[in-house]
């Protein structure tokens, strides 16, 4: 009785962290379409991936940010750099998870052709709350948890920065210290 206690606990474990997997990657492939999907809806106005995957609230809200800028007259021009994921916390079937993405994006007018908002790089720290709809993974909330832009273009340059240095003067003298 107690072998088959635990093989069938084995299996149900096997079987768990075979679904927890298959979920991780559909929670990932998920963030990816609607980040993606962001990107694409603001140059095409194509919404359907964006709209399958959101709930309605969520979904009108990205509608209302993207019409705002449109009326305007302004149109995202973005690229993801980089997006990393933390490990998914399950809660029956909820899922939360976090990101850090590095974004470049400026606003182009295109009235007048040229930038309203020149390109810059912006680095976030998010929050996803997914919850499993028809074994679909659909986003219910979006939260930025930080975000830090930076202007200059080689700001996201990893190499070692060269500085020259400069020799310190030694009080009054002008000499360096030796010892």
């Amino acid at each position: 009785m107690k072998k088959f206690l635990l093989i069938t606990l084995l299996f149900v474990s096997l079987g768990m962290a075979s679904s927890n997997v298959n979920d991780d990657k559909r929670i990932k492939d998920a963030l990816l379409k609607y980040n993606y999907g962001i990107i694409k809806m603001t140059k095409s106005g194509d919404t359907k991936l964006l709209k399958d995957m959101l709930t309605q609230e969520l979904f009108f809200k990205l509608m209302v940010w993207a019409d705002s800028w449109k009326f305007s007259n302004l149109a995202m021009v973005a690229q993801i750099n980089d997006l990393r994921f933390s490990p998914i916390a399950y809660n029956e079937d909820n899922a939360t998870i976090r990101t850090l993405e590095n974004w470049t994006f400026g606003y182009a007018d295109l009235v007048n052709r040229d930038y309203a908002l020149e390109p810059m790089t912006i680095f976030y720290k998010m929050k996803y709350t997914l919850k499993k709809h028809h074994g679909e993974w659909i986003i219910i909330a979006v939260e930025n948890l930080q975000e830090e832009a930076f202007t200059e273009p080689d700001i996201h340059d990893t190499s070692l920065q060269k500085k020259k240095e400069v020799p310190k003067e030694d009080n009054e003298r002008g000499k360096i210290e030796t010892h």
